[in-house]
């Protein structure tokens, strides 16, 4: 903390917010890991990624913030519900398919509790169909799946680091995990408002945890 208030950088996108980005990188194997302000703009993001265009559909499960149904009618989309599991409370994987029509555009399992979802089915049923995945690992962050960590198996995970969740950046804080390399660009221009701000450096300001959240995640 005395070397984040030292630094002279408060503001997101200084050396604390690198190195945090660059160890979850690392540290889960995602192809990028960008810091946003929370998880439901981590979402938000993952819903402009996808590109919905209007009418177009995404399906989750009934148990579920209303917050991101929110942020995806925002992005033109039509919500499905899928009924959850009574043992895990995440998304009933065998119900998905029935309820995939040709507007949908991607299905969201949310890893409930730290618990994950029955990811490869999810991830079979996304690519019969050619669908995009969001993982919603809000509550998922260090879980895995088989040895792989929540977030890094869709084509873009969300963490969240709000101050109910496992790991908290002191109040609010969330990350986006970009797994497929041709999202990566957009990413970062969806992040930082619509520019292409990072590739130039008198631009610096950006909405992210700043240094201090950074150390405390």
């Amino acid at each position: 903390m005395q070397s984040a208030m030292g630094s002279g950088k408060l503001c997101g996108d200084g050396g604390f917010t690198r190195r945090c980005q660059q160890w979850m990188e690392q540290r889960f194997g995602t192809v990028k890991a960008l810091l946003t302000p929370s998880c439901t703009a981590s979402l938000e993001m993952a819903a402009l990624l996808a590109g919905y265009p209007a009418g177009r559909r995404s399906h989750y499960a009934e148990l579920y913030l209303r917050l991101y149904r929110q942020r995806l009618c925002a992005a033109r989309a039509k919500i499905v519900f899928v009924d959850i599991r009574r043992d895990t409370l995440n998304i009933d994987e065998t119900l998905i398919e029935a309820a995939i029509t040709e507007k949908t555009r991607a299905i969201v399992p949310v890893h409930y509790a730290g618990v994950a979802c029955e990811m490869d089915t999810i991830m079979a049923i996304a690519s019969r169909h050619n669908l995009f995945v969001v993982e919603d690992a809000a509550q998922g962050v260090m879980s895995t799946y088989k040895g792989r960590a929540l977030g890094t198996i869709g084509h873009i995970g969300c963490f969240s680091f709000h101050e109910t969740k496992n790991y908290t950046a002191g109040g609010e804080g969330g990350a986006t995990l970009i797994n497929d390399r041709q999202l990566v660009e957009r990413a970062e221009i969806i992040r930082e408002k619509g520019t292409n701000r990072s590739q130039f450096s008198a631009v610096w300001w950006i909405s992210t945890p700043g240094a201090i959240s950074a150390p405390a995640i």
